[in-house]
């Protein structure tokens, strides 16, 4: 009698445990299809012991800011939100609170590993790669005769010349100034002529302002040997069934250099229930989680000192890494979204895009 006392009382239990109502979350992500699936599994363990229901909305990364401001407006309930750290002065009015960072970014060189090739370790081992493995439909690359850059069969590297923040990758690792008034204009003007060289002969693919999927399509398929990238897109990769390796990026006359930048939960409303799960966004369990999960390093010094020393490289490239505030990204954006491009094409003068450049760093605010 007792023991079925005992299961009519477990069984009740799960009744209430699964009847009870629950209080709804609502958070935006602007993270991709397959960060999401990490995301989920780490909302569920919370879901389970706590009564909550996480409804995520992803948005596309680029204008997040704006599109969340938009959701606002219209009445839809946002109560937490993931956003970059570079947030504009106009969005904070909607933050309730500090932010939560849950990811710090880098960029690293990411090549197929089945191909057996020797990651470049030096920039001028990075331009010699490019040379040595762009080749045509023929197999023949830059050096050979009838070499044809309107066909090529595959790519050594794609590199989005629109892009500052890859971009800087390649200048600074020669000059630790480049960000600088004192940015050094004899390896400013070295590194563009390369880029320029390359472009015009076909060495790199033509890229336009939306690059980011097109390069990821390119290297999962093979057509592209080489890229620079994040750790958000490992997730994506290995879901595509890329088998892929990291390295760093290649060094320079001043070392390695990677642009750092970030993701940050932001409490957009605050009651009891969205203030616990906030502060279970930022717990060492999440921390953990997301690394296993989507390879997102979450800035937990424990993690990435372990990381560190058992040899992973995004965590040791972190290292060199240098944060880009929200001003100077947007210069290396509107730089070499418009003038470089204008160098590439024959609209204005090396030295005249030095001088740009110059300008922008002088008078940014």
């Amino acid at each position: 009698m007792k023991k079925i006392l005992g299961i009519a009382l477990i069984l009740v239990l799960i009744g209430v445990y699964i009847l009870y109502p629950r209080k709804n979350i609502n958070i935006v992500t602007q993270m991709s299809e397959e960060e999401i699936i990490g995301l989920e599994k780490i909302l569920k363990h919370y879901e389970m012991f706590h009564f909550i229901k996480f409804n995520i909305i992803r948005v596309p990364f680029s204008g997040h800011f704006s599109r969340i401001q938009e959701m606002i407006k219209q009445n839809i309930n946002i109560d937490i939100a993931r956003v970059d750290i570079k947030m504009p002065e106009w969005f904070k009015k909607y933050v309730k609170s500090e932010p939560v960072l849950q990811a710090v970014d880098t960029l690293v060189m990411i090549y197929d590993a089945n191909d057996k090739i020797k990651p470049p370790e030096t920039i001028n081992d990075f331009f010699d790669f490019i040379e040595n493995n762009t080749v045509d439909i023929n197999g023949k690359t830059i050096k050979d005769k009838g070499f044809d850059k309107d066909k090529i069969m595959q790519y050594a590297v794609y590199i989005p010349y629109v892009s500052g923040w890859w971009m800087s990758v390649l200048y600074g690792s020669n000059d630790r100034n480049f960000l600088t008034e004192n940015a050094d204009k004899e390896n400013f003007i070295s590194i563009s002529r390369r880029i320029k060289y390359y472009y015009k002969n076909g060495l790199i693919p033509r890229v336009c302002s939306d690059f980011y999927e097109e390069m990821m399509r390119m290297f999962i398929s093979g057509d592209v040997k080489i890229i620079f990238n994040g750790p958000w897109s490992f997730s994506t990769l290995r879901e595509k069934g890329k088998d892929f390796k990291v390295y760093y990026t290649p060094r320079g006359f001043s070392g390695r250099f990677s642009p750092m930048g970030g993701q940050q939960w932001v409490l957009l409303k605050d009651n009891k229930y969205t203030e616990k799960a906030f502060e279970y966004l930022g717990s060492n369990y999440v921390a953990e989680k997301f690394y296993e999960y989507n390879s997102t390093l979450m800035p937990n010094k424990g993690l990435i000192e372990r990381l560190e020393k058992s040899g992973n490289i995004v965590a040791s490239q972190l290292k060199d890494a240098v944060k880009i505030d929200k001003n100077t990204d947007y210069i290396l954006y509107e730089f070499f979204s418009n003038e470089f491009v204008e160098y590439l094409n024959d609209k204005i003068s090396e030295e005249k895009l030095f001088e740009s450049w110059l300008n922008k760093i002088k008078y940014k605010k």
